[in-house]
């Protein structure tokens, strides 16, 4: 005995009622494919009362281009007396748009065992289905991508490359355990940046960041990085996406050396100076001193004018390389503009350090420039000023140099003169 009473056996109506509350649509077809019950459910999912489907053939709320392949799956599955199982079609709804449906049946016997029809489970998986296409979209977009994309567990073993993130590290694409793919790789900045941001609900970081290719180059990228966090708010995840911006820094490169450079001599420009000067006067008090040494070449307008522009800038050439390399690593020297340079040197602890200096300066001036094979006498004269005894601000001291230099060309031209203290 099972210890239970017939009487005990839950009624037909407590399974109708049970059958009505399922979020499932239930249905039974006879084998002429015509609806012999529905739940009410239908009415959510389709938008037909489950009335108006009885002694309907069940095809002719299925999409029409469908119709025919799930006409021959049924029809051999009715001739084998077997189920359907996790069968995927599309039917239409009341108002016209289609809704995604997945079925699963059991064959109706009769007393001789043949299917005279089937009873089964709808489930409505258009969300699913949508979200399917869409996820499926962005993944083609992320394959297709010329970014660095992957993501990363909470341990930071890799679970994803896509093709361009394993060009770029040298994974071929038929790997597909990416374990050994050391998510720091492409990490550093977030764990550097937001280590003590993980208690937030997604943390993101964006910059830029180097990370290195397959050949071990290093390659400028901007970078964004975020951390997908679980309701318990430990790290779940974490994704990236990353983008090549060499050519980018390359192009900065050039802007910045244009903007700081004089394209004829490669030497620092006025802007530099400027820029240059100011640091130095911030970073400076009167106890620490520099010298501003103001450079100009004697006569330099006879050379343009007898001998043309072109043989001018061949020789400011000649003369900023002769200086560059007579003048210390650490000091700046940078062209003003025209014939005139200035030359900043710090560390010079006496006057006569620097008059030393500045008669080296003189001096290269000594040998003639050789162009065309032939040689041209060339002088320079040099007023030098030093902070803070001769200017405590740039204009001031750029002035006192220019003086004094002028004052030497007066003079007598090929030499230097310090300004005068007042």
């Amino acid at each position: 005995m099972n210890g239970r009473k017939d009487n005990d056996m839950p009624s037909l109506d407590f399974f109708q009622m049970l059958v009505e509350q399922v979020s499932d649509w239930i249905w039974q077809i006879n084998e002429h494919w015509e609806f012999t019950y529905s739940n009410s459910i239908v009415e959510e999912t389709l938008g037909y009362s489950a009335n108006e489907l009885l002694g309907k053939s069940v095809f002719l709320f299925i999409k029409t281009d469908e119709v025919e392949t799930l006409k021959a799956i049924i029809s051999t599955a009715k001739e084998k007396n077997s189920s359907l199982h996790n069968l995927d079609f599309t039917m239409i709804h009341r108002d016209g748009y289609d809704v995604f449906i997945e079925a699963n049946a059991k064959p109706v016997l009769n007393e001789k065992n043949k299917t005279i029809g089937y009873r089964g489970i709808n489930r409505d998986i258009t969300l699913w289905k949508k979200n399917q296409v869409r996820q499926q979209q962005l993944l083609d977009i992320i394959e297709a991508s010329p970014d660095f994309i992957a993501t990363a567990d909470s341990n930071g073993n890799t679970t994803y490359l896509n093709p361009s993130a394993r060009n770029f590290l040298g994974i071929p694409e038929g790997v597909e355990n990416l374990q050994s793919v050391n998510a720091q790789l492409w990490t550093n900045k977030f764990v550097e940046h937001n280590e003590n941001e993980l208690s937030k609900e997604k943390s993101i970081w964006k910059g830029e960041n180097t990370l290195f290719n397959s050949f071990g180059k290093q390659i400028p990228v901007s970078q964004t990085i975020v951390s997908h966090k679980a309701s318990h708010q430990n790290v779940h995840f974490l994704s990236t996406i990353a983008r090549d911006i060499s050519e980018r820094k390359a192009y900065e490169t050039i802007i910045k050396r244009q903007a700081l450079y004089d394209s004829l001599t490669e030497l620092p420009n006025r802007r530099y100076l400027y820029k240059t000067l100011s640091n130095l006067l911030e970073d400076r008090d009167e106890i620490h001193t520099f010298a501003l040494l103001f450079i100009d070449i004697d006569d330099f307008k006879q050379i343009n004018d007898t001998l043309g522009h072109k043989y001018g800038d061949r020789a400011l050439k000649l003369i900023a390389s002769r200086m560059k390399g007579s003048v210390r690593e650490q000091d700046f020297l940078c062209r003003l503009g025209g014939d005139e340079f200035i030359l900043l040197i710090e560390g010079m602890n006496t006057e006569q350090e620097l008059e030393n200096y500045a008669q080296r300066l003189v001096a290269i001036f000594s040998h003639p420039l050789r162009m065309d094979n032939k040689l041209y006498s060339i002088t320079c004269s040099i007023g030098i000023s030093i902070y803070p005894n001769h200017g405590k601000d740039v204009e001031t001291l750029m002035q006192n140099a220019d003086k004094i230099m002028y004052h030497m060309k007066k003079t007598g031209k090929n030499g230097f003169q310090i300004t005068h203290t007042n």
